[in-house]
């Protein structure tokens, strides 16, 4: 007797059903032995999914059991290949739960970034894994790509599990190996069971789940079955309920065929769907999807047997798109278990595994979605095996560990619905509310949810670190940004700077600490997403430190460090010294090239050009989109031709080297580039990271600057591990090599820049990364020497000197001077020397403190030394 029959309401199959339950898998797993037992609470062999694994023997050619309590164990786990026949056995598929939050992107612990396949919270690499009464979830919501299990092997078996996720939740990875999953529920956004491997899924709950990000559609399966495989995904008797009508479904489009996959026919995918049920307008009238106009729609077997609606009905599949296929009765031996699965059967590998029983009550997504004043809150969720008869009931306090009151109460009328909700006022200004939902009906085990909270209590958010300031030339310094937000306000934010400092929303009136900044609330008690500009602009020279501050009656009060220095002698210069415009190749401009540099080419390393062919659709070079590249010459990023995909990778970039012919010093302060990645916005990243010594012995991420949107946050400014993600178009971005000090480099010095870049797309062609018009600024021909003059030639008194010093020098000539610069070679005072005198005295007022280099010069006679101010 299939589970599912409860699925449709003609069914006599229910009393049965209900029968059944004297034979469950977990009473009888209940009875036996295990080999190790984990629990959070330490009263198992271990308190963690993985230890238990790493503890399990190697080698095995029988079930080795581990028998997990219920509990939330949040850790990624792997089950390596050396450990075949594995099987781990949950307390409660409701209540014991695998769960973590990677996604593609996401940084990870030790450096990098997770990608697709990394992102998963359970791995299986090893043979004959199995697994009852589990939950296996990724949090990270609708998306991006976030896997809940990344299944790698041949003969993995699943039994009343749960797979909760939201893009790409179910992997299962590995051309021409089997897969079985029974009486298993599985929910997610878009594609959301995909793969190679051969599965068959039987008696399974999929879950299509209204899009939270405002997506109106979804894709179910997105199969890559390879050519010459008999099978991709069978769903044998399976049921697709309803979600909540706002996001319609496709019931698959065919991974890797599309325009860009090489060979053309690189995947031939298949989907079958034997018997299913399918809840009201859920499936969209066509059925099935293309990835692109480039499907290849001849290689796809996608194919339908009786689908029915919950009334017992066969589905409208007249407008389904023609190259679909409807099959026929004899058609379904075909598509059998043993058709599928082959030599291989579950069945008799596991007792009772293809035995139903009777479903357990196991509460999903549950949601607290806070409203306004005039809309209540939405209270919802779902139950991943519909069961009739089963009383839903909302509880809130008022604090999380008070007292709990009913607040709503219904009783599931059918075997069928599996959507529940209610509303709820907000609470008011400086309250919060705390729900759970309880779930219960005679005869089976209670679920209680989550406890959730939707708060009033005052909020304020910011996003971003101020970096060092510098302000010269009794100018203000550049501005930085901030973005701020605030939630359950009952007063404004005042933002008050320290002293020396200025804030501003509009970038032209700006307040001080005498005249703090004030932003209002909206009548909800929010404030949307603000820029906050912030710059030093002090009186007089010196450091200067404090707290900008930002606080609003109730909210806890933002407290950001800020630092920074005012100096009499104006900012450095920041003028053109080189410029690549990849327009036509990659050579610099001798035109605009500075006399103290020479030549440069930049280099690939695992970058190539465009091949300019007809598929690539993008030339090598352009005026349009200048330099085009990728891992490979048509524009793939896939690991498969050797491409970093999504997460930027120390060995793809390309280089550039800036330096002089020997003679003269300079300082560089910026590199501006325009760039982007053609076609996709899939994890388009870009990173530059510098080096003094080509990488040798240093290396330096870029200190943020600007783009299109003003200038860039400290979570997304450039560095390697926060990198800029690109836009749609080519957009130009300045990127600060040092802060505003820049960067100092001898005579004969070079300095070595290199651009990364990343692309999630899994097109795999007609995706480059470009670069056009990059530029080199600072100052060429600086004052850098550090050799100190001998003290019969050149001396300054007092050294360290406080207001002013006497410089002795030799006889002085006509237009000689004494200067005083930066250490960065910047002049910031002069003098000049009375002809045939051999003293000159030096006013150091309004200089900071700090070292400085003093040069005499008469003539061609140069002699340099160090002065301190104090």
């Amino acid at each position: 007797m299939e589970r599912k029959t409860t699925f449709l309401k003609y069914s006599a199959g229910f009393p049965l059903l209900l029968a059944l339950m004297l034979v469950l898998f977990g009473v009888s797993a209940h009875a036996q032995g295990y080999d190790l037992v984990v629990a959070k609470d330490g009263t198992g062999n271990y308190t963690t999914v993985q230890a238990a694994i790493n503890a399990a023997p190697t080698g095995r050619t029988a079930v080795f059991t581990i028998f997990i309590k219920s509990g939330k164990y949040y850790e990624k786990v792997t089950v390596p290949n050396t450990k075949p026949f594995l099987q781990l056995i949950g307390e409660s598929v409701a209540n014991t739960f695998i769960t973590f939050d990677a996604y593609s992107g996401k940084p990870m612990p030790g450096g990098g970034t997770y990608g697709t396949t990394t992102s998963a919270t359970m791995l299986v690499s090893a043979l004959d894994f199995s697994a009852f009464n589990l939950t296996f979830e990724n949090t990270t919501g609708d998306s991006p790509q976030a896997l809940a299990i990344n299944v790698n092997v041949d003969r993995a078996a699943f039994k009343n599990c749960r797979f909760l996720g939201g893009q790409d939740t179910m992997l299962n990875n590995a051309a021409g190996v089997r897969n079985y999953f029974k009486d298993c529920y599985i929910d997610g956004t878009v594609d959301f069971i995909f793969g190679a491997s051969r599965v068959f899924m039987e008696g399974c709950v999929i879950y299509a789940k209204t899009r939270r990000d405002g997506g109106n559609g979804g894709f179910i399966t997105a199969a890559n079955t390879p050519p010459g495989q008999a099978y991709g995904y069978v769903f044998r008797r399976c049921y697709l309920p309803a979600n909540r009508g706002l996001t319609t479904y496709s019931l698959g489009r065919p991974w890797q065929n599309d325009s860009g996959s090489t060979p053309a026919n690189r995947t031939n995918n298949k989907v079958a769907w034997i018997s299913a049920v399918m809840g009201p307008n859920l499936i969209n009238p066509a059925g099935w999807s293309t990835w692109d106009a480039g499907t290849n729609t001849s290689v796809i077997t996608y194919a339908e047997y009786k689908s029915r609606n919950l009334s017992g009905n066969l589905v409208d599949v007249s407008q389904r798109v023609p190259w679909s296929i409807q099959l026929t009765d004899a058609d379904t031996a075909t598509y059998s278990r043993s058709a599928v699965l082959g030599t291989w059967d579950p069945c008799a590998a596991y007792p009772n595994f293809c035995v139903s029983q009777a479903p357990s009550i196991a509460l999903a997504n549950f949601l607290a979605t806070k409203g306004t004043a005039t809309t209540p809150s939405a209270l919802t969720w779902n139950i991943s095996w519909p069961i009739t008869g089963v009383q839903y009931q909302i509880l809130r306090s008022t604090t999380r560990k008070g007292t709990y009151t009913p607040l709503y109460t219904t009783t599931a009328p059918n075997a069928t619905d599996v959507n529940f909700g209610t509303t709820d006022p907000i609470p008011a200004p400086g309250a919060s509310y705390f729900y759970y939902v309880r779930a219960a009906k005679t005869g089976l085990a209670t679920h209680i949810s989550d406890t959730l909270q939707i708060s009033s209590t005052p909020a304020i958010t910011t996003t971003g670190a101020p970096q060092p300031f510098l302000q010269g030339g009794g100018q203000p310094s550049a501005a930085q940004r901030l973005l701020v937000t605030a939630e359950n306000l009952t007063t404004a934010i005042t933002v008050t700077p320290p002293a020396g400092y200025q804030v501003s929303t509009n970038g032209t009136t700006w307040f001080t600490s005498a005249a703090p900044l004030t932003i209002a609330q909206s009548s909800m008690g929010s404030v949307a997403s603000t820029t906050l500009s912030v710059r030093l602009n002090a009186s007089t020279v010196g450091t200067f430190a404090g707290s900008l501050t930002l606080a609003s009656t109730g909210a806890a009060t933002i407290s950001l460090p800020l630092t920074g220095t005012a100096q009499a002698a104006a900012l450095p210069q920041s003028l053109l010294l080189q410029w690549w415009p990849m327009a036509r190749n990659n050579q610099d401009s001798a035109a605009v090239r500075a006399a103290a540099l020479t030549a440069s080419t930049p280099t690939f390393r695992k970058f190539v050009l465009s091949n300019g062919s007809a598929t690539a659709t993008i030339p090598p070079y352009s005026r349009t989109y200048g330099q085009a590249f990728s891992p490979s010459a048509d524009g793939s990023w896939l690991a498969a031709v050797g491409g970093n995909g999504s997460v930027l990778s120390r060995t793809h970039y390309e280089q550039f080297t800036v330096g002089g012919a020997g003679t003269a010093a300079m300082r560089l302060d910026s590199v501006l580039l325009a760039a982007f990645v053609n076609g996709s916005t899939s994890n388009t990243k870009l990173a530059v990271v510098w080096s003094k010594s080509g990488f040798a012995t240093d290396s330096a991420d870029v200190t943020g600057g600007q783009g299109p949107a003003g200038t860039f946050l400290s979570t997304a400014n450039g560095g390697f591990t926060t990198p800029i993600f690109t836009s749609s178009s080519s957009s130009t971005y300045r990127l600060a090599l040092a802060g505003a000090a820049g960067v100092a480099l001898s005579a004969g010095q070079r300095l070595t820049f290199r651009v990364y870049f990343s692309c999630g797309s899994t097109s795999s062609a007609t995706r480059f990364a470009t670069l056009k018009n990059v530029q080199v600024k600072g100052e060429a021909g600086i004052t850098t020497s550090t050799k100190a003059a001998s003290a019969s030639v050149l001396q300054a008194y007092p050294n360290p000197a406080t207001d002013g010093l006497t410089v002795a020098h030799p006889a002085a000539g006509v237009g000689a001077e004494v200067a005083v610069y930066s250490l960065l070679g910047q002049r910031v005072a002069m003098v000049p020397c009375a002809v045939g005198s051999r003293a000159t005295q030096l006013t150091l007022a309004g200089l900071r403190s700090g070292q400085y280099l003093l040069r005499y010069a008469s003539g061609a006679e140069q002699f340099t030394t160090h002065i301190t101010k104090q």
